[in-house]
This record gives C-alpha cells, structure tokens and sequence, in this order.
C-alpha cells in the first residue's frame, strides 16, 4: 500500500468526500447540460467536454438522495475517468487535495441503513473531521455504465 494517498476532497451539502486523484481527469465549473430521454432521475445531461466527446453528468446529489442543488450554476464539475470512458460528478464544491496516511482510514462501517452504498470505500479520521471516500470502480453500477453508454450512443 503506498505510504500515501493523494485525495481530492470536494463538499455535498455538509458531508466532505475524496476520491483518489488517480482518477480525476480535470475540474471544471457547471455548465449548463442536455436532457436525455428516460434517463434515471440522477443523470444531469451531457456536456461537449473539450469539444471532443459527449461528457455524461451524473448529479451526485439526487444519487445519494439529498435535496437537489438550489442553484446549479454553482456547482463544480469533477471529471473522473472510470474504466475506459470519462464522467462527470456534480459536486457542491471542490476543495483541495490532500495526501492522506492509509493508516487513518477505516473500512466502512457495516451499517444497516448503508444499503447500496458499496461505492464508499472507507472512511478517513482527520484532525479537523470525517471525510468519506468514495470508491470511483463502484459509484456507478454496471447496470447503469451499461444505461449511460446506450444513452450516448443513441
């Protein structure tokens, strides 16, 4: 295991969340997105990223159930790479990097209201509070991967 992680930590309402900065591709403002058709209730739209691909936008707000943003313009954008196609996440704000000690993180806990949150990997103790981290492989499911490719692709 590496002596550290690099994490980049962004805000959901008042919960702060990491990802592995291995994954991050770029963070880019809010823009404004596309509707697609019958697509689930937590898929924003697609963006023309770098006007070079179709970029899906997953709010990651209406995934975990929270109340939706009260004004999008304000959100930030992280673009993630996940297998071998690029996503983006609608966060609240984007905060900083950190290097974190492995040491510090413990497995998630084994909690019965946790249902379907397999895509959390862990949960890092800080000096200045909790920080959950997410698990990139697992944020989506390979049922909706497979919905998010069909969606683009038509």
């Amino acid at each position: 295991m590496p002596s550290e992680l690099k994490i980049v930590t962004f805000n959901i309402g008042k919960e702060r969340f990491g990802l592995d900065i291995m994954n991050v591709d770029a963070v880019i403002e809010y823009q404004e997105t596309t509707k697609l058709p019958n697509a689930s209730d937590y898929f924003e739209g697609v963006i023309n990223y770098r006007n070079e691909e179709v970029l899906p936008i997953i709010n990651l707000r209406r995934k975990f159930k929270l109340p939706d943003f009260e004004d999008k313009s304000l959100a930030k954008v992280i673009v993630l790479k996940i297998d071998q196609r690029r996503v983006g996440i609608m966060v609240d704000d984007v905060k900083n990097v950190r290097s974190i000690d492995p040491n510090l993180i413990n497995e998630k806990p084994n909690i019965g209201g946790m249902r379907g949150a397999d895509f959390i990997s862990g949960i890092a103790r800080l000096e200045d509070g909790m920080l959950v981290i997410l698990d990139i492989d697992k944020l989506l499911t390979e049922e909706e991967k497979i919905a998010i490719d069909e969606v683009i692709s038509n």
